[in-house]
């Protein structure tokens, strides 16, 4: 492929990112907002995100983005312009890594996946943040999940990383 256009980003830390008409950057504070040729937009979440981990946009322009705690962590949902509307709290007790987030387009469901205090666990919650359903990987010798994605048919592949330091895929 013929690149496009490389432009830098604001500020040092910079974790993940997603589009959806724009490209949105996540640092653990907030999230800068670039139109595909680099042109920053704006930045949001500002004084609500304390430990962002990782972002994803929905079909209808919102953004999520994943707040970890130790003991209490959210997706907090914002408006494609930056707008906060409101938050939802994960179900599992005490992610000990940093979640990831997915948004499943068809079934417009959000699907979050960590390490639980046992086994990693994945979540999935309508975009409005009610709880659907979740369930627990049993995988062997997992030291935690690394990242995740949601496939068009709505299977799930999980990269973990073994306590050997391998990775593997697993499709749920």
């Amino acid at each position: 492929a013929d690149l496009h256009r490389k432009f830098p980003v604001r500020g040092k830390y910079s974790y993940r990112l997603t589009a959806n008409s724009q490209v949105l950057v996540l640092s653990m504070l907030s999230v800068t907002v670039y139109d595909t040729d680099g042109l920053f937009v704006c930045s949001f979440g500002k004084g609500i995100l304390n430990k962002a981990c990782d972002i994803t946009a929905a079909n209808d322009g919102r953004v999520m983005v994943v707040d970890w705690n130790w003991d209490c962590s959210c997706v907090h949902i914002f408006r494609e312009d930056g707008h906060h509307l409101y938050n939802f709290k994960l179900q599992a007790e005490g992610f000990y890594d940093y979640p990831s987030i997915a948004f499943h387009m068809l079934s417009e469901h959000v699907v979050i996946n960590g390490n639980n205090k046992e086994e990693p666990v994945v979540e999935i919650f309508t975009k409005d943040g009610e709880f659907v359903c979740s369930t627990q990987i049993h995988e062997e010798q997992i030291r935690f999940v690394k990242g995740m994605t949601v496939a068009k048919d709505g299977r799930f592949a999980v990269l973990l990383e073994d306590i050997n330091d391998k990775c593997k895929v697993l499709v749920i």
